[in-house]
């Protein structure tokens, strides 16, 4: 079964069930039928002994008792009714009219002037319950059965492939859409169906596109921008290897810049070890206790050499500020704001950080003279 698609099963299902359902109509049909037929014929038969019993009672009055005479006429009888009978005498003895009672009975009492002579006994003439037409009857009840149970699983079967593939067309859609998406086509989209789950469904298919959309093109940007990022540090530094190997420029001083452009690419090189390392779950924080003011001062003494180099005025006020943090993550976010303002502040300028507490915050400022960003940007 697991092998068949959803329309094969889908099908299979619902004639499975009318074909069920059907088989239970028919068993409960037959099960309610044939003890009614049973219980009509056995009502029918007694009232045959009922009127059996009425005839016996007048001929015995007619001919003054069991005599040779009322026998005959009683066989005459039996015969003319289309039974078997016989009589249990009051007192003993039995009167046999023809073949004896067979199978199936019914009695009646025989009273003539408000006294019981006796019991009449009849039955069947071929001893059978039924007679050939009720037999025909429930073998026509049973074929019947038979043949709607054969009508239902051929009308299952034919509204179950319709309805399967009704109800499948959709699915395959989405399928065929996500095996678009699968060979790199992310602008496939689904039409969304009508049914409320198989809608919903395609919609979530349809944003996953479009974020995966989304994602190829920040992707292709990021790329672009990680080019141009490398391509000036890089071309910055096969400029100078060519001057030095040409003697255009004196090494010592070469070397430095080279040195420069090297650490430049160095940072690049962090930073997007840094933006893998974010795009993890939990950014891999390891928080603990730890004074926001020692982190800023520890590197605000590492960064002084470089500001005073560059001709920056650089300047710290730190106030002691416990906060619940990673100190590894912290001394990064502050190194990159502190490289950031050396980078785009022009000789001269001013640089400060600043710790300090705000109500229930713990707030650390980096400060320049910059250039800065524009509002558009």
């Amino acid at each position: 079964m697991s092998r068949l698609g959803l329309r094969a099963r889908l099908a299979i299902a619902l004639v499975a069930v009318a074909v069920l359902a059907v088989g239970l109509a028919a068993l409960i049909a037959s099960l309610g039928i044939a003890p009614r037929v049973n219980q009509a014929a056995r009502s029918r038969l007694a009232d045959s002994a009922t009127h059996s019993a009425d005839l016996v009672a007048t001929v015995y009055q007619e001919s003054g008792g069991w005599t040779s005479t009322a026998q005959t006429e009683l066989t005459h009888l039996a015969g003319l009714e289309g039974v078997r009978l016989a009589v249990s005498v009051s007192g003993g003895g039995i009167v046999v009219v023809g073949p004896p009672p067979t199978g199936t009975t019914a009695s009646a009492p025989v009273v003539v002037g408000g006294r019981q002579i006796g019991t009449v006994t009849v039955s069947a003439a071929d001893g059978a319950l039924l007679t050939p037409e009720e037999q025909a009857l429930e073998g026509s009840l049973d074929q019947l059965h038979l043949i709607a149970a054969a009508a239902a699983a051929f009308a299952a079967l034919v509204v179950g492939l319709v309805l399967a593939e009704a109800l499948s067309r959709p699915l395959r859609r989405i399928r065929a859409t996500a095996e678009r998406l699968e060979r790199g086509d992310l602008e496939a989209r689904v039409t969304l169906a009508s049914e409320p789950e198989v809608r919903a469904v395609g919609g979530a298919l349809n944003r996953l596109a479009e974020t995966l959309e989304r994602e190829e093109e920040l992707r292709k940007a990021s790329v672009a921008d990680l080019a141009h990022e490398l391509r000036t540090p890089v071309s910055g530094l096969l400029t100078r290897i060519e001057a030095a190997q040409d003697g255009v420029l004196p090494l010592p001083a070469n070397l430095v810049a080279m040195h420069d452009e090297a650490d430049r690419l160095t940072r690049l090189v962090d930073d997007l070890a840094r933006l893998a390392d974010a795009e993890r779950p939990g950014l891999l924080l390891d928080k603990q206790p730890v004074d926001l003011a020692e982190v800023a001062a520890g590197l605000a003494e590492s960064f002084a050499p470089r500001f005073a180099q560059a001709g920056i005025a650089f300047a710290t006020t730190c106030e002691s500020v416990w906060v619940s943090g990673d100190p590894g993550r912290l001394e990064q976010i502050v190194t990159n704001l502190l490289a950031n303002a050396r980078d785009y502040t022009e000789p001269e300028g001013e640089v400060r950080v600043e710790v300090h507490r705000e109500g229930e915050s713990a707030v650390l400022e980096v400060s320049d003279t910059g250039v800065g960003i524009s509002g558009d940007d």
